[in-house]
């Protein structure tokens, strides 16, 4: 579904204790549905290729689990190298990589990126979980720094992530079709493996759904949201709020009201499908609107980990986390400095340490470069490996 708002309203944002009442049901509804539909869109032949769970068991033996590299593949190149796998993903000591999502956007190289973990998926060596920068391309939602993909959204990306290889057009349904193939969670015993937040009724819907290709399991959550947005509260506000934002939440000069419609479309969308729950994270309303990635927001990251009460770790990418600094509306998301573990157990990690925000250093004025980087967290040695080539102990 490609959005209304300038830059798609919000992303996932589901957090068990905020669901209202008639949406307490959606999930296991919407699983059911969701389930019927790919079986009849399979048994009419519209999926050409096999699919899978979109939850799947992680390999025995130890982990590199790399955070957002958002299209710099030169940074990735150096990680891989510091952590001594070669062209194919291969590791003397029989390590596998797994990737934590967002591949894609903003950074000069997202096709060579994209080309270089897939060739190690396909050779056995390596896994991913799908982000939301996937899931975007997936539901064909051009949003902030996919002009890559999107020829539509090149013009507004140009002057800040200035000229990016842009991927050939014969090859972008094929590239879909691979990123279909991939999950949103993998897991095994000691560890799972998620973009942006674990959240036990996402999970459990999905889970639900059996082999289901992302895109589709996609869509037809959309498709069921979609329907059910005019019968809520919110809507008729919504409705005369949108063109006015539409035309005017791009510009970073021109703050506007809090507009309760947009608020309520934001948190209704992210809570009706669990495959942006678990991709995008909670939200809930901020207390004021903010300009972030193209466009004014009226919802705001909540810290679902300081509910997770499970014993099992979660390594998670998705929240631009700073390497032991403090900085803006980030450290209203991590008081706690880059090497710790989060949540009420102490076994939460986030492994995206803002490389996304690299082109930063590539413009005039430019902030120093070892302020955004590419990590991987090393398991279950549970230490740090930068694309630099630093190491660092983490700790709880």
């Amino acid at each position: 579904m490609r959005s209304a708002e300038p830059a798609a309203p919000a992303l996932m944002r589901m957090q068990g204790k905020e669901i209202a009442p008639q949406q307490a049901q959606t999930y296991h509804e919407d699983s059911q549905a969701c389930e019927k539909r790919i079986s009849q869109q399979c048994a009419a032949g519209k999926l050409a290729q096999k699919v899978q769970p979109l939850i799947r068991r992680l390999p025995e033996g130890a982990l590199d689990i790399i955070g957002d590299v958002h299209g710099e593949i030169e940074a990735l190149e150096n990680l891989l190298r510091h952590l001594g796998y070669d062209a194919d993903g291969r590791h003397a000591a029989g390590r596998h990589v797994v990737f934590v999502g967002d591949l894609c956007d903003r950074g000069p190289d997202s096709p060579q990126v994209l080309r270089r973990v897939r060739r190690m998926i396909e050779q056995g060596n390596a896994y991913a979980v799908l982000g939301n920068h996937e899931m975007n391309l997936l539901a064909d939602d051009a949003k902030d720094g996919s002009g890559w993909y999107f020829p539509e959204q090149l013009a507004r990306d140009v002057p800040r992530y200035q000229d990016y290889v842009q991927m050939a057009d014969q090859d972008k349904a094929d590239l879909a079709d691979f990123l279909n193939t991939l999950p949103v969670v993998l897991e095994r015993e000691d560890i799972r493996i998620v973009h942006a937040a674990w959240l036990p009724e996402a999970v459990a819907a999905v889970r639900a759904l059996g082999n289901i290709g992302a895109r589709e399991a996609y869509r037809a959550y959309e498709t069921q949201a979609q329907q059910q947005m005019p019968h809520e509260a919110w809507y008729a506000a919504y409705q005369a709020q949108l063109p006015a934002y539409r035309d005017e939440g791009r510009d970073e000069t021109r703050q506007p009201p809090h507009l309760d419609g947009i608020c309520g479309y934001d948190l209704f969308f992210s809570r009706a499908n669990p495959l942006r729950s678990l991709t995008c994270g909670s939200e809930h309303r901020a207390e004021r609107p903010f300009y972030a990635a193209g466009r004014w927001r009226l919802t705001t990251r909540s810290r679902w980990w300081l509910d997770y009460d499970d014993a099992v770790p979660v390594v998670m990418g998705h929240y631009w986390r700073q390497w032991r600094t403090r900085r803006d509306e980030r450290a209203l998301l991590f008081p706690e400095t880059g090497d710790c573990w989060l949540g009420k157990r102490k076994n939460v990690f986030c492994v995206d340490f803002s490389v996304g925000a690299k082109w930063k250093t590539r413009l005039p004025d430019a902030p120093p470069h070892g302020v955004f980087r590419l990590a991987a967290l090393r398991f279950p040695e549970k230490t740090l490996m930068f694309d630099d080539g630093e190491t660092a102990a983490t700790r709880a």
